[in-house]
């Protein structure tokens, strides 16, 4: 059983690598599905019927988005397509802050040149470089295939929420009747966990969001929305995320300010904000819902970035508690499941 489970799970591999395209928007629909399924199942309580239900969720998920997607495209387009030009006005106040450390490489250097049997003489070689494209134009390219991805998550999120128990029934009912009731009680504790644990970080991520605003927004920072839909997305991704978050603000700022006073004060606005949530905020609502250990995490971030790069990085933890819940359940896989645990 043993290899013939290996060689299944090195094919699975394979599977998510080569079919990034296809699985992708499967997994994200499937994942949002589980987000928005507490919310439908109250509106059917309410003796909604769960295919207006499901559409009333989706659509208003899909407005907001589409209404967030408006307000931040164009300050966002500009950030981008003035990247190239941004990282080098930051490189440029980073080197006159960092003048004194400068100076004294420069000087490390002439002696190195000296005791090297003299500095060189001549005119410096002259270079051509050519302006690249901005990134925007990159970028173009790509937009009809996201936007197609965009609905396929739409409606199969729709469709799987419409649907409700049968789907789980009918996944049930192709395996053996000894084994039907006990699949179908597992399937509802794993819909359960997950969808408790991607309600719960999504509120978290959206605090840190919101946090964020009203920090950015206390000191005039410009397009504080921006950066705060940055730190909500990004705090998906463990460790990295608020990283990255942290180096975006700074180097916005130092292009933004004229002094070092308000990027300082931004970044430790942020790092105190990461401090709460990382250390009381997520502990305290998840608690054992997390059941993944850091060495986990951290693999299973790096796993899902291999196979589906920036978003599968962004779902990285609950793709990776979403496979520790079914090996808990698979007798095989139970072993695999016990080296994730907490």
């Amino acid at each position: 059983m043993t290899p013939v489970l290996g060689i299944f799970l090195l094919l699975a591999i394979a599977a998510l690598r080569l079919g990034s395209s296809l699985l992708l928007p499967i997994t994200v629909a499937g994942l949002l599905a589980l987000l928005l399924a507490p919310t439908v199942r109250w509106l059917v309580r309410r003796r909604i019927p769960s295919a207006l239900a499901a559409g009333l969720v989706v659509a208003g998920v899909t407005v907001g988005l589409i209404v967030s997607i408006m307000v931040l495209a164009a300050p966002a387009a500009d950030w981008l397509d003035r990247a190239p030009k941004t990282l080098e006005q930051a490189e440029r106040k980073i080197r006159k802050l960092a003048k004194p450390l400068q100076s004294l490489q420069e000087t490390a250097e002439k002696v190195q040149q000296v005791t090297q049997g003299g500095v060189a003489s001549g005119p410096p070689a002259r270079s051509v470089t050519v302006a690249p494209a901005g990134i925007m134009s990159k970028l173009s390219g790509t937009t009809m295939s996201a936007l197609g991805a965009l609905m396929t998550v739409i409606f199969l999120a729709y469709f799987l929420l419409a649907s409700g128990d049968r789907f789980r029934e009918k996944f049930a009912d192709m395996l053996p009747e000894r084994h039907r009731r006990e699949m179908a009680a597992a399937i509802v504790e794993m819909q359960g966990q997950m969808s408790h644990y991607l309600l719960l970080t999504t509120l978290i991520n959206a605090g840190v969001g919101v946090l964020t605003w009203g920090a950015l927004v206390a000191i005039d920072f410009p397009n504080p929305a921006l950066w705060a839909v940055v730190a909500a997305v990004l705090n998906y991704i463990p460790y990295v995320g608020a990283a990255v978050t942290l180096a975006v603000i700074g180097v916005a700022g130092l292009v933004s300010f004229d002094t070092t006073r308000e990027p300082l004060i931004a970044m430790g606005a942020f790092f105190v904000i990461n401090m709460i949530e990382s250390n009381i905020a997520t502990p305290m609502l998840l608690g054992r819902r997390l059941p993944l250990n850091p060495v986990a995490i951290f693999v299973g971030l790096l796993f899902w970035g291999w196979v589906w790069g920036i978003t599968g990085a962004v779902l990285a933890v609950p793709l990776t508690v979403l496979v520790k819940v079914v090996a808990d359940r698979v007798g095989p896989l139970k072993p695999f499941g016990e080296l994730l645990d907490n």
